[in-house]
C-alpha cells in the first residue's frame, strides 16, 4: 500500500469517485513547501463544475490531481485550506490558436473576404503578419540557427503566457517538437503531460487537411479506430453559402474525414445537410465566431443555430490574435454578447460555459483528463474574482484582470500575488504588467521540463519588441484593457 493511501485513509476520506461529504478539518500549517510549491492543499470558492454549482464548496489537490470536489469535504490532517474569494472553473481548453502568431498586433484588413483563400493573398497579410511571424519564427533553414531558435521560442512562450492570461490550461498548436514548447500551458497536440511518457500525443491538428498525404490520410484514419485519438480540422472557412468552402466538405468526406474523433473547426459555409451529416457520424464543431466576422463581415460565421439542433457537439475557440481573440476570457465575453442579440439565444450561459471547458475535453478525447472539476481528473483550475451572484454569468463576463489564478497540473502558474505566494512560498515569480494590473507567473513548469532555463519574461518581451520594430510593428498586447460591456 503506497504511503498516499495510507495517509487517505487515516483522514478517513471516502474514496468512492464522487464528491466527498463531511465537515472540512484544516490543519494550522500545510505540506513543506517546494519551490514549484505545496504538494497537498484544498481550495475554498464557488465551485462551477462546469455541470452544477456549488457555493462556498471545497476542492482538494493531492499531488497533480484533483482528490475530492464538494459542499462539505472531509480533509486529511495537515492540509493547508486557502479561501479564494472566488469562482473555481476547470482550466478553459483551446481547441483552435496558431500560438507563434499571437505576439504579432491586431490585423485590421480594411475589407471583407469572401475566404481564407483571398486573405492570404493580399500584400497587406504579407507585411504586416507573414513576413515578419515567418523571419521570427519559421523552421527554415532547418534546423534554426541558434538565434532564430531562441526567437522561436519567444514567440511560443508569448503565446503561451497570452493563452494563460486569457484563461486557458490547455491550446492545440505550437512549434512542433521544438524543446521550448515543454512546461506552462499543455499543448494537447505537442506535449500535453496528461500521459504516460512513452505515449505519443493522441490530439493531431491539421491546418490544412486536404493538403495532406494520401500515407496521412491513412495514417489517421488508423489512429482515430482505435477511439482515442482525435483531429481537429480547419474547413469551410469563407462567407456563408461561398462555393469553395463548401466544396471543402466534400472533399473531406471523400477522403474519410467524416467520422467520430474528427473536429471541423470554423464550418461557416457548411449547410443544414452538412451538420446533420457531422452529427450522424459524431463529428464536432470548434466556433471562432469573433474572426469570422473580422474577416468574412457582419453576419458571416457559422450557423450554430443549425449545429446545436442538429445535434452537433460544439467548443468554443479563439482562432488567432490579429483577427480573433486574445485569449479564450474574451472569446466567451464576445460569444455571450453575440448570443444575447440573437433572438432567441442560441446558448444558454451554462452552455457557453461548457463550451471552453468540458466539451472541448470531449472533442480532444481527453474529458477523463480534464475539462471538468472531478475526482482523479488532473488539477487544471481556473479562479476568478466577480461580483456576479450567478457562477456562470461570472465567467461570461470576466476580464483577464479578473483571473485571480491559474493552475496547471496542481502548480500555481498565474495569478494575483496572495494566492502565488501562499501555493509555492519559495518560487521565484515573473512580474507581469497589463490594463494598470501587476500579476505574478511562474516558470517553474519549463525549468524542469526544458534543456535549458526559459527566458526571464522581460527579456522575451524586449527581444520580440525588438525584432518587430524592423517591421514598424508593435507587440501585441496580453489582453485587451477595453473588453467591451458586459451580458446583461
Amino acid at each position: 500500500m503506497t504511503t498516499l493511501r495510507i495517509i487517505l485513509l487515516i483522514g478517513a476520506l471516502v474514496l468512492d469517485g464522487e464528491p466527498l461529504s463531511g465537515q472540512n478539518s484544516v490543519a494550522s500549517k500545510g505540506a513543506s513547501p517546494s519551490p514549484a510549491g505545496i504538494d497537498r492543499y484544498a481550495l475554498r470558492g464557488t465551485l462551477v463544475t462546469p455541470t452544477e454549482i456549488i457555493p462556498a464548496g471545497t476542492i482538494l489537490i493531492i499531488g497533480n490531481k484533483i482528490e475530492a470536489v464538494g459542499k462539505n469535504v472531509e480533509l486529511p490532517a495537515g492540509v493547508q485550506t486557502i479561501e479564494t474569494n472566488g469562482f473555481i472553473y476547470p482550466g478553459l481548453i483551446d481547441l483552435h490558436d496558431h500560438i507563434t502568431w499571437n505576439f504579432l498586433p491586431p490585423w485590421t484588413p480594411g475589407e471583407e473576404f469572401n475566404d481564407r483563400y483571398e486573405w492570404q493573398t493580399r500584400k497587406d497579410y504579407f507585411n504586416k503578419l507573414k513576413n515578419p511571424h515567418d523571419a521570427i519564427v519559421s523552421a527554415s533553414p532547418s534546423p534554426r540557427p541558434v538565434d532564430k531558435e531562441d526567437l522561436a521560442c519567444d514567440a511560443n512562450q508569448y503565446g503561451e503566457v497570452k493563452a494563460i492570461v486569457g484563461g486557458a490550461t490547455s491550446v492545440v498548436d505550437g512549434l512542433g517538437t521544438d524543446d521550448c514548447v515543454r512546461g506552462l500551458v499543455r499543448n494537447l497536440s505537442l506535449y500535453s503531460g496528461l500521459h504516460e511518457p512513452a505515449i505519443v500525443e493522441m490530439v493531431r491538428n491539421a491546418v490544412f487537411p486536404l493538403e495532406v498525404s494520401n500515407e496521412d490520410v491513412q495514417k489517421i484514419g488508423e489512429e482515430l479506430r482505435d477511439c482515442r485519438h482525435a483531429v481537429v480540422a480547419h474547413l469551410a472557412e469563407g462567407k456563408r453559402n461561398e462555393g469553395c468552402s463548401e466544396r471543402e466538405f466534400k472533399m473531406f468526406k471523400a477522403r474519410g474525414f467524416l467520422r467520430e474523433g474528427v473536429s471541423i473547426i470554423h464550418g461557416v459555409s457548411l449547410t443544414p445537410d452538412d451538420f446533420v451529416e457531422m452529427a450522424d457520424n459524431h463529428v464536432g464543431l470548434i466556433w471562432s465566431p469573433r474572426s469570422n466576422i473580422a474577416l468574412y463581415g457582419k453576419g458571416e460565421t457559422t450557423d450554430v443555430r443549425v449545429a446545436k439542433s442538429s445535434g452537433v457537439k460544439i467548443a468554443l475557440a479563439p482562432d488567432w490574435s490579429p483577427s480573433g481573440s486574445d485569449g479564450l476570457l474574451e472569446e466567451l465575453r464576445y460569444a455571450a454578447a453575440w448570443n444575447a442579440r440573437q433572438q432567441p439565444p442560441v446558448f444558454t450561459d451554462s452552455e457557453l460555459v461548457q463550451m471552453a471547458t468540458m466539451r472541448p475535453a470531449e472533442l480532444a478525447k481527453l474529458d477523463d483528463k480534464i475539462g471538468i472539476l472531478r475526482r482523479h481528473h488532473f488539477a487544471d483550475l481556473l479562479i476568478i474574482r466577480s461580483q456576479e451572484a450567478d457562477g456562470y454569468r461570472a465567467l461570461l463576463n470576466a476580464k483577464p484582470t479578473d483571473v485571480r489564478l491559474v493552475i496547471i497540473n496542481g502548480k500555481p502558474v498565474y495569478g494575483d500575488d496572495d494566492l502565488m505566494h501562499s501555493l509555492a512560498p519559495n518560487a521565484q515569480f515573473e512580474t507581469i504588467s497589463f490594463c494598470n494590473t501587476n500579476k505574478l507567473l511562474s516558470l517553474e513548469s519549463e525549468k524542469a521540463l526544458q534543456s535549458k532555463p526559459p527566458k526571464p519574461w522581460n527579456d522575451t518581451v524586449a527581444s520580440l519588441a525588438n525584432e518587430l520594430k524592423k517591421w514598424n510593428l508593435l507587440l501585441s498586447d496580453l489582453a485587451p484593457c477595453d473588453a467591451g460591456s458586459p451580458v446583461q
